[in-house]
């Protein structure tokens, strides 16, 4: 990218305003706040005339097959002349996965994000919000256009997920205005309770006991980590996005205060997924090449499952 510039909300609205074409990414293994965020710009964006299309390189887990909106593209097609790239939630370049390389060389490219990393588009909407739904709001507000209860539902959602349904230290008084608005806008938040949060499946279920039974407790319990093989997965024919939210129950424990779950996502390659009770492991996922919040980090490392989980607990020794 030959510059970068770092935007308002107000800023983006009007480069947004001006393109009338425009691809939306999502970032790779979504969770809700991507894909509510996308969903929810997109319903903005058909609102203003334009031409929308939305691309995640990983299929979306089964705590959103009750959500028909949302439906990602995994390839680019080549008969459709774009004028805008815009990655959702997407902290770094990398989070954009296989899209990484064309979003880099594209011209005219966008990141609407709350993470505030470094700016890696020519237009960087970087705001320290709870969660990129609420910029989507924002945006919402700034063109006059009040959501309908479809967007105001996936806008809620990726709300509820970033603070842990209001519950983390990144909840704040704008989280709790942005997800007025959208109640009064219609968000289905009970369908969200049930059909993303709490409805799961047989398999689902015994594949959570497999994760707690390989529990594990390191420095007095301190640090509390959980594992799922592939072979757990391809026994109870489940992918991977099946295992969201299991570092909650490491986290959980009462003495915590790093909670950490892998998951085979390939053979020998873990995705690794952290949180922390007042402690930084966003610092521990950053050694390894990852990334995210202070209290809720991300990465990938390659090698066996007893190595991998050495290199953790060493690197946790550290500050733990």
């Amino acid at each position: 990218m030959k510059y970068c510039q770092k935007t308002t909300i107000k800023q983006c609205y009007e480069v947004l305003k001006s393109a009338n074409t425009v691809a939306i990414f999502a970032h790779t293994r979504p969770d809700g706040d991507t894909v509510g965020a996308c969903v929810g710009l997109r319903f903005l964006l058909e609102k203003m005339g334009k031409t929308c299309h939305m691309f995640c390189d990983t299929a979306l887990g089964n705590s959103f097959k009750r959500f028909p909106e949302a439906v990602f593209a995994d390839s680019i097609p080549t008969d459709v002349k774009f004028d805008l790239y815009v990655a959702v939630d997407c902290g770094d370049l990398l989070r954009t996965g296989i899209f990484a390389t064309q979003f880099d060389r594209f011209n005219n490219t966008m990141v609407i994000d709350h993470h505030c990393g470094e700016p890696y588009a020519k237009y960087n909407c970087l705001m320290p919000y709870a969660s990129t739904c609420e910029m989507v709001l924002d945006l919402y507000d700034i063109a006059g256009i009040v959501p309908d209860n479809v967007p105001a539902t996936y806008l809620y959602l990726g709300l509820c997920t970033d603070t842990g349904n209001f519950s983390n230290s990144a909840t704040d008084q704008h989280a709790f205005l942005a997800a007025a608005k959208l109640v009064g806008a219609g968000a289905d938040i009970q369908k969200i309770s049930l059909d993303f949060f709490r409805n799961t499946t047989f398999a689902e279920n015994k594949l959570l006991a497999v994760a707690l039974k390989n529990m594990r407790s390191y420095f007095d319990g301190k640090l509390i980590l959980t594992y799922v093989l592939r072979s757990d997965l391809e026994q109870l024919g489940l992918a991977d996005s099946s295992t969201a939210g299991f570092v909650q129950y490491a986290i959980n424990c009462e003495t915590a205060k790093m909670g950490v779950s892998l998951v085979e996502h390939a053979n020998n390659v873990f995705k690794v997924s952290t949180r922390g009770k007042e402690f930084d492991v966003r610092s521990i996922c950053t050694a390894f090449g990852g990334g995210g919040h202070l209290y809720a980090s991300g990465c990938m490392i390659s090698g066996f499952l007893e190595d991998v989980i050495e290199k953790i607990v060493r690197e946790a020794s550290f500050t733990i």
